[in-house]
């Protein structure tokens, strides 16, 4: 029996950028809960004056004290109350820079009752774009997300124009290859040359 995966990817990058992003990603996910600033603010480049955000609200944030300030105005009117679940889809490492797409969704509550997207519905189920750069903001070879752009996902059981299948159907973050790249530094797997 053959231990290859059955959706073999030519893509590589090395292990450590791989973690390092994914725990960047992870971080960034989880502070969401509770608009944890501080430790929000640590995935992002420092000072981050070139950070660039298209929100899920359908605006755009420029720099970090722009990114900062919207938490701060988001945690006096929304309770994340947690259930958050992301599904990465892919991720691309070449070099320097990176992107990671991915799906997800969280519980959310506004503080008093209002709706705050854009086309005015109270989404908890989006996807995101993320782009990295090996830049901590002041030049260190530190991997940080430099861009996001996040937007709410169609009603979960709408059919996709053309097929015949439904985010809820496909459930959230599938894809039909492998999301991840292989490790390029990681030892050969005996039976899978």
């Amino acid at each position: 029996m053959s231990t290859q995966d059955p959706r073999p990817t030519d893509r590589t990058a090395p292990a450590a950028d791989i973690a390092e992003i994914t725990r960047l990603h992870r971080e960034w996910w989880e502070a969401n809960v509770g608009f944890d600033i501080d430790r929000m603010v640590k995935v992002f480049p420092e000072p981050g004056d070139e950070y660039l955000m298209f929100n899920f609200n359908g605006h755009p944030y420029f720099g970090m004290k722009e990114k900062v300030a919207l938490w701060r105005w988001y945690k006096e009117r929304i309770e994340q109350t947690g259930g958050l679940v992301t599904r990465i889809m892919r991720l691309e490492v070449r070099g320097d820079t990176a992107w990671l797409a991915c799906e997800f969704s969280i519980e959310a509550e506004q503080l008093d009752g209002g709706e705050w997207t854009v086309d005015s519905v109270d989404a908890t189920h989006g996807r995101a774009t993320e782009i990295y750069h090996r830049d901590n903001g002041r030049g260190r070879p530190e991997w940080r997300m430099w861009h996001t752009q996040i937007t709410a996902l169609p009603d979960l059981a709408e059919a996709r124009p053309g097929f015949d299948d439904s985010t809820a159907s496909r459930g959230l973050g599938w894809v039909p290859w492998e999301p991840f790249p292989a490790a390029a530094d990681a030892p050969a797997v005996e039976g899978t040359a």
